[in-house]
């Protein structure tokens, strides 16, 4: 709020300071004017010196009105200049530094072992969360927004590391692989895929380490059902999507998400609520290209709609960064608490709209 109050003050000054200063310089300008050509008039000053003073008055009342402009403009870039220098002075992360070297890739078996996470600040977001998968078991993690689902699967790539408990990978402890190891070994496709100002081919072989043919990229785009959509373009695959690809749909977004991950072929997937943005032909479309994606690799779903994890291997449900309960879709359907009452307000919802289109419909 104290920030909103002098962002407000200094708006409010700027609105009144510059309009002020430009009515004074004119008036300046207007007086200096009007008593030289008096004196002119009078012939107690030439024409030639009359020019002259003109010029001389608007190279002396307007650059000392823009002197103002150019001292808040200084100190605007000072405080700009203090905050760049802020970030440039963060320490690098050791992306490499790592106890265990793997020569080869990973197998994708993973042991949650009372797994306790905290923020520099105390307050703890994850506790005593323990489970295992094995190699290319599909996980599905639900809960309510806050409960923990993303800052868990955070934990895999290292973007966080554990304050308690055990977390091993092929039965090494995930602290000891380097962080570049770990993240060339998953792939992630988020709700809102960042795609960059580039060609739909260079966003698509993005963190791909190895020289790719066109025939590799074509592949794992008809993989992720894009190709098609691709080849309508003018330029193809040259084609340029705007920042944050804006020239793109939602769903045509994610296909590219999912057709680079392909590329990448990691061991290990997180797929962080990729269908909860787009219609429901386009998530039929996206869900069929993840399956594809999903075959052999140990995958983690967070979702907050049943259908995305009702057919994983095991669905644990958070709720306040704790394992509220654990099984498979149809145990957890018959246990009393938070994943029957989700999917009974869901099936309602569902039952509600789908007599909502029939009676429109008819």
């Amino acid at each position: 709020w104290g920030k909103f109050v002098l962002g407000r003050r200094l708006l409010t000054m700027h609105a009144f300071y510059w309009p002020a200063s430009d009515i004074l310089a004119s008036f300046q300008m207007i007086a200096g004017l009007a008593i030289g050509a008096l004196m002119t008039i009078d012939g107690s000053l030439s024409i030639g010196s009359y020019v002259a003073y003109t010029g001389m008055l608007i190279w002396i009342i307007w650059p000392m009105r823009n002197l103002g402009r150019l001292i808040v403009q200084i100190s605007m870039g000072v405080v700009s200049y203090s905050r760049v220098v802020e970030v440039i002075r963060q320490a690098r992360e050791p992306v490499d530094v790592g106890l265990y070297l793997e020569d080869h890739g990973s197998v994708g078996k993973i042991i949650f072992d009372n797994i306790c996470f905290a923020y520099k600040d105390g307050s703890p977001v994850l506790e005593s969360i323990s489970f295992e998968c094995e190699p290319g078991d599909v996980i599905g993690l639900l809960g309510p927004t806050g409960s923990g689902k993303t800052t868990l699967v955070n934990l895999l790539p290292r973007f966080y590391d554990y304050t308690d408990g055990s977390l091993k990978l092929d039965g090494v402890e995930l602290n000891e692989y380097s962080r570049r190891f770990l993240r060339q070994q998953i792939g992630i496709v988020e709700q809102e895929p960042f795609l960059f100002s580039r060609t739909i081919r260079e966003n698509i072989t993005l963190g791909v380490n190895r020289d790719l043919s066109q025939e590799e990229i074509e592949a794992a785009a008809q993989a992720a059902a894009i190709h098609e959509t691709i080849t309508t373009f003018p330029e193809g695959y040259e084609t340029l999507v705007g920042e944050r690809g804006v020239t793109l749909s939602g769903g045509q977004k994610q296909r590219i998400a999912i057709s680079r991950t392909l590329l990448k072929d990691p061991c290990i997937l997180i797929l962080d609520d990729s269908t909860s943005s787009v219609d429901t032909l386009t998530e039929t479309e996206i869900r069929e290209a993840l399956y594809r994606l999903m075959e052999n690799r140990t995958t983690f779903i967070i979702a907050h709609r049943i259908q995305s994890v009702m057919n994983a291997d095991q669905i644990i449900v958070l709720d306040k960064g704790k394992i509220a309960q654990r099984g498979v879709h149809e145990e957890l359907i018959a246990e009393d608490g938070i994943y029957q009452k989700v999917h009974k307000m869901q099936t309602q919802i569902e039952d509600a709209l789908e007599q909502e289109l029939t009676d429109v419909s008819s």
